[in-house]
């Protein structure tokens, strides 16, 4: 995934890092426009991020669409540093996303 654009302020005032952005406190998670590799804009909802042991962080991101879906999927992004701007790459080690989702569970307060 390239090009990020936010909705709003990146997270709420436990996750941003002390933004210094005016929160409204209230529980909708932000929005995020990333364009995929064959050019196409996808809209995701930010769910988490979750950062390891070694200090690499990782997007938890939930595609929006317009049907309620029984099973949320996930999409796991890790966000690295590219000529001083941040990028996202998705994850394709497998064993790297079982990490990354047993971390976000254990965030979440959700036994696996």
């Amino acid at each position: 995934m390239e090009n990020e654009e936010v909705m709003g302020c990146s997270g709420s005032c436990g996750s941003c890092g002390g933004c210094g952005h005016d929160h409204d406190h209230d529980d909708a998670l932000p929005i995020l426009v990333l364009t995929d590799e064959n050019g196409k804009d996808v809209t995701f909802e930010k769910l988490d991020t979750v950062v390891l042991e070694d200090g690499r962080s990782f997007l938890i991101l939930s595609e929006l669409k317009d049907e309620e879906a029984e099973e949320i999927e996930v999409v796991i992004l890790e966000i690295k540093e590219e000529d001083g701007e941040e990028v996202y790459d998705t994850v394709t080690d497998e064993e790297l996303s079982k990490e990354v989702y047993s971390k976000f569970l254990k965030q979440q307060g959700i036994e696996e």
